[in-house]
């Protein structure tokens, strides 16, 4: 499973545990739920796919559903108020585009940084364009496939 998406995951799991006093049961509720959910993130291949696909998935509803109900019903931590509806709402909103926007970022960057083929591509594009260059680049390549083709038919030949 890619790393983000472990983290996406994780980081919705621990939302759990820091903010309220969970009993068993509560816990083998989130347990089972996270298990559901890891099966999906390992089917994505990046963490902007899962973010989609986990939005649209009834798994979503389940996860707000639960946290809504441990949400209003366990006991807060000390350093963790009681959040209502719209506070889990938000919270979990932002995680959930926070991971989006940083699966954009890296695709956006992907996109715009070269590989290094395509800069050799671009090189080479360039090079051929001078004329005596690309002639004669073009020659070297075209005797290059000529021997090359010699020694083919030399060994076939010899069987």
């Amino acid at each position: 499973m890619d790393k983000y998406i472990k983290q996406s995951i994780d980081s919705r799991k621990n939302a759990f545990k820091a903010s309220f006093e969970i009993d068993a049961a509560a816990q083998k509720k989130i347990g089972a739920l996270f298990n559901e959910i890891e099966k999906l993130g390992a089917k994505c291949k990046d963490v902007g796919e899962f973010e989609a696909e986990f939005a649209k998935s009834p798994l979503n509803q389940k996860y707000l559903d639960l946290f809504t109900k441990i949400a209003t019903t366990s006991t807060a931590k000390a350093a963790a108020p009681k959040t209502s509806k719209a506070g889990i709402a938000k919270m979990v909103a932002g995680g959930t585009a926070a991971g989006i926007a940083e699966s954009a970022i890296d695709q956006a960057v992907n996109e715009v940084v070269p590989t290094r083929a395509a800069v050799h591509q671009k090189v080479s594009n360039e090079i051929r364009g001078v004329p005596v260059v690309g002639d004669a680049i073009d020659i070297g390549q075209k005797a290059s496939y000529a021997a090359h083709l010699g020694k083919l038919f030399k060994k076939r030949k010899k069987k």
